[in-house]
């Protein structure tokens, strides 16, 4: 159904992310039965749920999507791991980079934000970029201030100086629990982020 934009893109993001009738319309193995933790099961699960998601909200929604139209600028290849087109202007909406986090792992975020911050800076359209990081419950970046600098002040990549980002930046962590009786995963919950959100915004 499609979503009410006079409501917020993050509010209407986050609140058709944590809709649980559409997993359990569409993926009830990540609610009952789960899946195991094998190289990027949980990540194209994931990915299929944001497309759903997506598509529920009225937007035309893309996995694994390259952001082509940021080409010239010299950074190399650049996607999004989910990215929501509006149906009537093709234009891109919404961003997303979802990532595995275990301990140790800030880098590999620290790199999804910036693909974030590529995509905000090349796209005049895009009203929010979101980074939604899963883990085994119990487990938790030490501190992601370093890593939310990168997007609020700007960064180098291949030589190259990519300004600050201009898009609200909404992050969530999706909690991952042992299923009953299994070594496989069931989803718990997704968390919003909002104190590492101000600080994208450098209201923190």
């Amino acid at each position: 159904m499609m979503g009410d934009r006079s409501t917020s893109p993050a509010d209407l993001v986050f609140d058709g992310l944590t809709n649980r009738e559409l997993m359990v319309e569409h993926f009830p193995m990540l609610l009952s039965s789960g899946i195991p933790d094998i190289g990027l099961t949980v990540h194209s699960h994931f990915l299929t749920v944001l497309a759903t998601a997506g598509q529920s909200q009225g937007y035309s929604a893309v996995a694994e999507c390259p952001i082509w139209w940021a080409r010239d600028n010299g950074l190399g290849d650049v996607r999004g791991d989910s990215v929501w087109f509006e149906k009537h202007s093709g234009e891109a909406s919404l961003a997303f980079e979802f990532e595995r986090f275990e301990r140790g792992d800030e880098g590999k975020l620290r790199g999804k934000v910036e693909n974030l911050a590529i995509a905000s800076t090349a796209t005049p359209s895009l009203k929010l970029c979101v980074l939604i990081y899963w883990v085994r419950s119990g487990s938790a970046p030490r501190s992601m201030d370093a890593i939310i600098a990168t997007y609020r002040e700007g960064f180098r990549r291949r030589g190259s100086d990519v300004a600050p980002a201009r898009t609200p930046l909404m992050i969530i962590k999706c909690v991952m629990r042992p299923a009953p009786d299994s070594e496989r995963l069931v989803f718990g919950e997704f968390l919003r982020d909002e104190r590492n959100e101000r600080l994208a915004l450098g209201r923190a």
